[in-house]
């Protein structure tokens, strides 16, 4: 299948599953109602991964307006409890983290980003948050890896 076909399939496929781009702390709520996820210190570990989360971010954001407000970035993180609700997404990365590990969500609000070390976590809140519909209308490379983002979600589910 080539690129234009894809992108067909992909329109054809989930157009109807787009949802409108919702806050960071919304996507939280909405999975503190299907898993136990609390706000958490991190390791130190886990704090390399907060690092590099950022350097990400500060790249993705490459403008004038992150720069400086880079001290008034928050970070928030989460952890998802181990339990029955969340055993999918553990068994998932039984083979990356060890039983004393955990899977992480960090957030942060302004730039309405969010992340997991946990890939298939990371996929489902962010198709929970959705995409901003400049992105749906103009039909850009932004919005065909958020539909992208189905396939994967199909995959794993």
């Amino acid at each position: 299948m080539d690129q234009n076909e894809y992108k067909k399939y992909l329109k054809h496929q989930y157009f109807h599953e787009i949802r409108p781009l919702q806050p960071v702390n919304d996507v939280i709520s909405a999975f503190q109602k299907k898993l136990d996820i609390v706000e958490t210190g991190l390791s130190e570990s886990e704090a390399i991964f907060l690092k590099m989360t950022i350097l990400n971010y500060i790249n993705a954001h490459n403008d004038d307006l992150i720069k400086p407000n880079l001290d008034n970035l928050n970070f928030v993180s989460y952890e998802l409890v181990r339990n029955e609700k969340s055993a999918h997404y553990y068994n998932l990365m039984r083979e990356i983290i060890s039983n004393d590990e955990r899977i992480i969500v960090i957030i942060e609000s302004q730039l309405n980003e969010i992340t997991s070390n946990c890939e298939e976590l990371k996929v489902d809140m962010i198709i929970e948050r959705g995409i901003d519909t400049s992105h749906v209308n103009q039909e850009t490379d932004e919005f065909f890896a958020y539909l992208m983002l189905f396939d994967t979600y199909n995959e794993n589910h």
